[in-house]
C-alpha cells in the first residue's frame, strides 16, 4: 500500500493559543503530514472566508482547541452572524463530513485574566456542549500534554477513517495505472451494453404487465319491475343519489310511532265523555290502567316499531355492480363492503318479509265497553292528526329484530353475502375487461344523518396485493 501524507487543519483562537497551535503544528510536522490553519490567512474575516472553506474542504482532519476564549464575533448583517470564527469553522467542518478531533482546556488550568472569556461566556458554553455532543473529547492541561494527544488521537483516527490524503507522483506505476484503466473502460462497455439489453428486457416484461385488470364497484337502485309482487319496495328512487365521484346521498325521511303510542295512553276521568261517565267507575279505570304495560315494555315495542318503520319506508333496495376497467380479464374477483353502523345492509328479501311487530297486550278499553252496552259504535277511533317524529335516540340494535344471515348463490361461479353489516361478494368465473357483473339482493338502510365511509376491499387472482378505499356514505 503507498503512504500518504495528510492535510490536517488545525482550528483554535489565537492570540490565546499561539503556543498551544504551535506544539500541534510540530507534532503533525513530526507525523510527516501537513498542518494548515490561521497562520496562512492572517486575522479572520468575511472576506477571507472562501479561502478558508476551501481549505477545510481539501483537508482530510479537522483539530479543534478550545481554551477560555470564545473568539471574534461574526458582526451583524453577514451570513452566520452572532457566532465566532472559530465556531464557524467547527460548523462547515461538521457539514462536510471531516473527522472531527477536539481538544479542550481543562477548567482548572490558570488562565491569564486577559484570555478569559468575559463578553460571550454563554456562547462559548453552548459552544463547548455543541463539540461535546455525538463525538468523544479530550482535555490537556499544557500545550506539551496537547501535543502528545494530537499525535495520539490523530494516529487512531488515520488507522480508523481512510481520507483521500496524497501520494507523491513517482510513487505510482504509470504504465500499470493507465493499463488498468484501460481494462475498466472496456468492462464498462460491456456493462454498458449488458444494462441496455436487460432495459429492453425490462421494457417488454412492464409493457406485458401493463395488461392488468383495474376492479371498481359501484351501487345503484335497483329497477321496479324487479319484484312484480312487492312494487312499493323498488319505488325508491327520490331516496338515492349518485353523484359523480361516487358519493351516494341517502334521504332520511321522518317516521312516527306517536300513533301505536296512542293505544297505551293512561286513561283519566277527563277523557270520558260525560253521556257515559256514569256508567264507568273509578276501579274500572284504574283496573285498565293497572293492567298497561310497564314503561320498559312500551319503549321496547316503539323502537321495534320504529326500526320496523325505518326499514319498511325508509329502506332502499340496491345492486352492486363490479366492474373491470382494465386491460386483462379478472378472475377469482371478491368484494368486501364494510358498512359504517349508521347506514344498515340487509337482505331485500328479509325487509320485505319482516312482520309488524307484535303489540303488548292490555286490557279492554273501559269506554268502549261502555258504548258497547248502550249500543253505540263498537270501535273509537284514535286516529288524530299527529306531529312527525324522526330518528332513534341512539343507533338501534337492528340485528336483534332482522332475521338471519343472506346468502344468494346465484351460479356455482358467484355470490352474495350479507351479514354482520358486511357485504361478501365473489366472482370465480372471471370479469372480462371493460365488462362488469352485478349482484341483487342489497337493502340499506340509514340509521342517522351525517357523512359516514364504507370501507372497501377489492382482490382478485391477478393483484398482488388488496386495493382498499371507501364508500362516502352522506345522509340527509
Amino acid at each position: 500500500m503507498l503512504d500518504k501524507k495528510y492535510q490536517v487543519f488545525i482550528s483554535s483562537t489565537y492570540t490565546d493559543l499561539i503556543e498551544a497551535r504551535a506544539k500541534v503544528r510540530d507534532a503533525i510536522l513530526s507525523m510527516y503530514h501537513f498542518p494548515v490553519g490561521m497562520e496562512l490567512f492572517g486575522a479572520a474575516n468575511e472576506d477571507q472566508w472562501q479561502i478558508i472553506s476551501e481549505t477545510i474542504d481539501s483537508s482530510d482532519y479537522y483539530v479543534l482547541i478550545i481554551g477560555q476564549r470564545y473568539g471574534s464575533v461574526i458582526p451583524e448583517g453577514r451570513a452566520d452572524a452572532g457566532i465566532s470564527y472559530t465556531e464557524k469553522e467547527f460548523r462547515y467542518a461538521l457539514e462536510k463530513g471531516i473527522p472531527i478531533l477536539a481538544f479542550l482546556l481543562d477548567d482548572s488550568v490558570a488562565v491569564k485574566p486577559e484570555f478569559v472569556e468575559t463578553v460571550h461566556r454563554d456562547e462559548l458554553t453552548a459552544f463547548k456542549n455543541s463539540v461535546k455532543t455525538g463525538r468523544l473529547v479530550e482535555w490537556w492541561r499544557s500545550p506539551d500534554e496537547l501535543a502528545q494527544k494530537v499525535t495520539t488521537a490523530l494516529y487512531k483516527q488515520i488507522t480508523r477513517t481512510k481520507r483521500p490524503g496524497w501520494i507523491r507522483g513517482d510513487s505510482v506505476d504509470i504504465e500499470k495505472s493507465l493499463s488498468e484503466i484501460v481494462e475498466l473502460s472496456k468492462q464498462n462497455r460491456e456493462l454498458q451494453e449488458e444494462n441496455k439489453k436487460q432495459a429492453l428486457e425490462i421494457e417488454q416484461l412492464r409493457k406485458e404487465s401493463e395488461r392488468q385488470p383495474l376492479l371498481t364497484l359501484t351501487i345503484g337502485c335497483t329497477r321496479p319491475d324487479k319484484d312484480e309482487k312487492h312494487p312499493e319496495f323498488f319505488n325508491r328512487e327520490d331516496l338515492i343519489t349518485i353523484e359523480e365521484d361516487g358519493a351516494i346521498h341517502l334521504k332520511l325521511k321522518q317516521i312516527s310511532t306517536k300513533t301505536q303510542q296512542a293505544e297505551y295512553y293512561p286513561l283519566s276521568r277527563s277523557d270520558i265523555p260525560a253521556e257515559i261517565s256514569s256508567r264507568i267507575s273509578d276501579d274500572a279505570i284504574k283496573a285498565y290502567n293497572d293492567a298497561l304495560p310497564s314503561k320498559e315494555i312500551l319503549e321496547r315495542y316503539l323502537n321495534a316499531y320504529r326500526i320496523y318503520l325505518r326499514i319498511k319506508e325508509n329502506g332502499i333496495p340496491i345492486t352492486f355492480f363490479v366492474n373491470n376497467l382494465g386491460t386483462a380479464k379478472a378472475t377469482d374477483v371478491s368484494v368486501t363492503i364494510e358498512f359504517p353502523d349508521q347506514v344498515y345492509i340487509l337482505n331485500t328479501d328479509d325487509a320485505i318479509a319482516m312482520d309488524e311487530p307484535t303489540a303488548p297486550e292490555k286490557g279492554k278499553d273501559p269506554i268502549q265497553k261502555a258504548y258497547a252496552k248502550v249500543q253505540h259504535e263498537r270501535a273509537f277511533a284514535l286516529d288524530m292528526p299527529l306531529s312527525n317524529i324522526g330518528g332513534f335516540g341512539s343507533l338501534p340494535d337492528i340485528s336483534a329484530i332482522v332475521a338471519s344471515p343472506f346468502r344468494n348463490e346465484n351460479t356455482i361461479y358467484s355470490s352474495i353475502e350479507i351479514e354482520d353489516n358486511i357485504v361478501e361478494i365473489e366472482q370465480k368465473q372471471g370479469i372480462v375487461h371493460t365488462k362488469f357483473d352485478y349482484f341483487y339482493g342489497g337493502y340499506i338502510v340509514p340509521l342517522v344523518s351525517g357523512e359516514f365511509e364504507a370501507k372497501l376491499t377489492l382482490m382478485c387472482a391477478e393483484y398482488q396485493d388488496p386495493e382498499e378505499t371507501t364508500i362516502k356514505f352522506i345522509v340527509e
